[in-house]
Parts: C-alpha cells; sequence; structure tokens
C-alpha cells in the first residue's frame, strides 16, 4: 500500500515498523514499509514522535478539509530536490514566451480528455452533444494560439462551461447547475470538489517523487500558496478520471443520497460519504485496468515527462485518454 486514506475518527500510533489506528475499540494494523502518503479526511490524533518517525520514513501526511480542499500537509524534509531543475524550472517559469508554450500543453490535454468524455458518451447513444463539442473545439483550437496565460485561462474556463452544461444531457440527474465550489451547494457540485481535490493531492505526491519545485508552475500562477504545479497537472487527469466517478455510480441508477449531508444552502459529505468515495478512489488509483498502467503510475510518469521537458531532454506531450 502506498496511500492510506483515513475517513473516520482515529487514533495513529506507531508499533515498530506498522502504524496502529484504533477506532471504536477496534485495532488495525498498516505497515510503514513502502507507505509514502496519509491522506487524512476525518478526526486524527498524531503524535510529535509519530511525526518523526513519518519523517525518517519520508511518509507526507495530507489533511482534507469537509469538501476534499488540502487545509494541511507535513513534508519529510528527504524528498527529492535538484538545484539544478529548480533553477531551469523558475527560468522557463519566468520567460513569458516558453512558459506559455508548456501552459497551453496543460489546457490542451485537458481539453482533449473533455472531448474524450462526450466522445464517448455520444458513442454510447447520448443525444444533444453536438453544440457543447463543436464549442469546445473552437476554443480547444484557440488555446493552442493563445498569447498569455489570462487568455489562455478563459478558454479553459469556457471549455469546461460548455462540458458542465453537457452533462445533463447525459442524464438529467447529472444538471446540477452552475459551478459552486467553496462551499458546493448541491450533491454534483460536492462530488466535483472532492475529487478534484483528490486528484491534487495524488498529483502532489507524484510530483514530489521527481526534483521538480511543485511551487513553479506554467499555467497557474506560481505566486498563489499552494502547490501550484500539481494543481496544473491536475487538469490533464481530472476529466478523465474525476468525472466518470461522478457519472458511474449516477448512471446506474444508485442511491447515493446518504453520502450527503447538507444545511444552509451547504452540501458535503458525511462520513459515510466520505468512505465510500475514498475506497472507489483507492482502488481506481493504484489498481491498473485493461493492461494499462495505474492511474498512479501515469501521473508519476506525466511528471518525470515534465522534468526531463525542463532538462531540455525531450519535449513534453500531455496525456490523452484514448476511447
Amino acid at each position: 500500500m502506498e496511500t492510506l486514506f483515513i475517513s473516520k475518527d482515529v487514533k495513529l500510533s506507531a508499533n515498530g515498523g506498522t502504524l496502529l489506528l484504533s477506532a471504536g475499540g477496534q485495532k488495525s494494523r498498516v505497515p510503514i514499509r513502502g507507505l509514502s502518503q496519509i491522506v487524512i479526511a476525518g478526526e486524527a490524533g498524531l503524535t510529535t514522535s509519530l511525526i518523526t518517525l513519518f519523517g525518517q520514513n519520508d511518509i507526507r501526511v495530507v489533511v482534507l478539509d469537509w469538501y476534499g480542499n488540502v487545509a494541511g500537509s507535513f513534508e519529510p524534509s528527504g524528498n527529492p530536490r535538484s538545484g539544478k531543475v529548480r533553477q531551469l524550472q523558475a527560468l522557463i517559469s519566468a520567460d513569458p514566451i516558453r512558459r506559455i508554450d508548456l501552459a497551453r500543453k496543460f489546457v490542451v490535454g485537458s481539453g482533449q480528455n473533455i472531448l474524450a468524455n462526450l466522445r464517448y458518451r455520444k458513442y454510447r447513444g447520448t443525444q444533444g452533444l453536438g453544440t457543447s463539442i463543436s464549442q469546445i473545439e473552437s476554443h480547444l483550437a484557440s488555446a493552442g494560439e493563445a498569447p498569455d496565460t489570462h487568455s489562455l485561462m478563459g478558454h479553459e474556463g469556457m471549455m469546461r462551461s460548455w462540458y458542465y452544461d453537457a452533462w445533463k444531457e447525459i442524464d438529467p440527474r447529472l444538471d446540477f447547475g452552475p459551478r459552486v465550489r467553496r462551499p458546493p451547494n448541491n450533491e454534483i457540485n460536492c462530488l466535483i470538489s472532492w475529487f478534484n481535490g483528490l486528484a491534487y493531492t495524488l498529483c502532489r505526491n507524484e510530483i514530489a517523487k521527481t526534483h521538480l519545485d511543485d511551487c513553479l508552475s506554467f499555467l497557474h500562477s506560481p505566486n498563489e500558496a499552494r502547490s501550484s504545479l500539481a494543481l496544473d497537472v491536475a487538469e490533464i487527469f481530472k476529466p478523465a478520471v474525476c468525472d466518470p466517478l461522478i457519472f458511474e455510480p449516477i448512471l446506474r441508477g444508485k442511491d447515493i443520497s446518504s453520502w450527503f449531508e447538507a444545511s444552509d444552502g451547504v452540501c458535503r459529505l458525511s462520513p459515510k460519504g466520505r468512505r465510500a468515495t475514498l475506497e472507489i478512489w483507492a482502488s481506481r488509483v493504484d489498481e491498473p485496468t485493461g493492461g494499462q498502467p495505474s492511474l498512479r503510475d501515469l501521473v508519476r510518469t506525466e511528471a518525470l515527462s515534465i522534468e526531463r521537458h525542463v532538462l531540455g531532454i525531450s519535449e513534453y506531450h500531455p496525456w490523452k485518454r484514448k476511447i
């Protein structure tokens, strides 16, 4: 196990090379060996000695809030860093021409995977997607010529607007109205925010295995107090990974009402919903499907491809979902 997801209230302690989880009078053990990340989406008790143990074993700890946003993290000091890579990465980020060239690739990769989702649904018989597909294709073509990141983000925003508007054609139950993030106002908005947050966390973890600096981004502003390079990379994978996880239970007619708690116009996942979605996410992240690499392997390969681009070894091309 590479990532441990904790969705319920637990107390964590260490027993030699084993992590001990105590909750509700029951205890379970997780080997520390092979563990690289702990994602906490519930209440958890941590001690200084436990944090020290995580640091000694290069284990990252990420805490998510109720909506899937990263509230904070513990970063072990042994992460691989390279002055050469950081310097070259900073030079690209500070160069308007080289930065926009790389930033376009993230938006183009995202747009291609958005189109792949809609074309797949059209292939499966969904009607009424033609206008959205043509509009997204138009903005995707314009994104390839965008002169700066501001206009590039504008095209990216329009592609997502047309994309989300098409969801109601796939199934009326996917009609969630305007995109509301902080905080989400309904079940679908809640799931989008939650899975997008998990994708961001995954990208952070895999970028940390390279020599890249995750604060130096190309599409998103590197001045923001977050791992903005992970936001860049997550743009590519969210349509292909997060959105199908939302479609699946809805299209199968599964009753997921118990996954949510809503009050005063705010919707968030219930403890049952956090457990259920984390189980789905964990299985999808680490299990290869159809002879293809796992999602974790794909994200790590993507990060390494960006590093090779930064080093001038080979040009970066975004991952594209095959349908």
